[in-house]
């Protein structure tokens, strides 16, 4: 299991099948009844996780300067805690943020409906605290058409892994956290609707004011060989962003991407910050590896 996940989540993953795994992290979730009115959700850095030193890859590219960035994809994995940290501190030199938008994966089964959505606010140490853009994801859940889903936030590392970067670089910044079944194949239909919720957050003026992050992982569980096939074909969508090539991304976050993906225009261009897997930043597991692509849109 990866470092993101909070130590008692990943003590149940390795010692359990998916769907016990599943139930002792429902069991630590619903200490907190409901987000709204629960303590602050706690993060890596106030539960004392630590970020294991790795190999640094080199980067690939940035935006332009005078670019207005306004989607990218981030890994939830704290073993990449540097790319993920550099990610931001670049992304905070081009704009500021009011809200980030994040569409996770719902890893552990928590979710009780298609989207997941909560008025949480989760605590990231030193007496701070990030909010949800609470206006915002009760209009959202409205459109959607759900009411909120309080287990699946407290133990969701697709969201809780990146929130102390946004405060540590955007510290006036809100969120509304979006957790979704990520994993192929895409229910379409499902993955429009949440576009169709999302559009009037990112229009052309919307764009300069709320951020759409894509929290996903790509390549999973393969040896150094079949990663890299999947890499170069995920590669064609950053290469060639569409509301078409955006099927040739293979991740753990489809609906995030398809949702990025319906937002292009024939203008959009991306650039990839970093690309590089678990085994090459860790020197670990190479028949077990994750791939990772750090990516704005513009």
């Amino acid at each position: 299991m990866h470092y993101s996940c909070r130590r008692s989540v990943r003590v149940a993953l390795l010692s359990a099948t998916s769907a016990v795994a599943a139930t002792v992290c429902l069991s630590l979730c619903l200490v907190c009844t409901s987000c709204r009115h629960s303590p602050p959700i706690a993060t890596w850095p106030v539960t004392g996780e630590k970020t294991p030193p790795v190999n640094m890859p080199e980067q690939e590219a940035l935006p332009p300067a005078g670019a207005n960035p306004w989607a990218g994809t981030v890994s939830h994995h704290l073993l990449a805690d540097k790319l993920i940290d550099t990610w931001f501190s670049e992304l905070a030199k081009y704009r500021s943020v009011k809200t980030f938008v994040i569409i996770s994966p719902s890893h552990y089964g928590l979710s009780t409906q298609t989207w997941s959505l909560d008025n949480c606010s989760w605590n990231v140490g030193n007496g701070i605290t990030v909010k949800t853009d609470s206006k915002k994801e009760k209009q959202i859940a409205k459109k959607l058409g759900v009411s909120y889903d309080s287990q699946v936030f407290p133990c969701e590392h697709g969201v809780n892994t990146l929130v102390p970067y946004i405060a540590r670089y955007f510290p006036k910044a809100k969120i509304c956290a979006i957790a979704v079944h990520g994993e192929p194949p895409l229910n379409q239909r499902n993955a429009q609707f949440l576009a169709d919720a999302l559009a009037p957050y990112f229009t052309e003026e919307g764009k300069t004011q709320n951020f759409l992050l894509i929290s996903t992982d790509f390549a999973h569980h393969g040896n150094y060989a079949g990663t890299e096939f999947k890499d170069n074909r995920s590669r064609e969508f950053f290469n060639a962003p569409s509301n078409t090539s955006w099927i040739y991304c293979g991740c753990d976050n489809r609906p995030g991407v398809y949702t990025l993906a319906q937002f292009l225009t024939p203008k959009t261009k991306s650039s990839i910050l970093y690309h590089t897997n678990s085994f090459a930043l860790s020197g670990h597991d190479s028949n077990d590896i994750t791939s990772y692509f750090f990516s704005y849109f513009y």
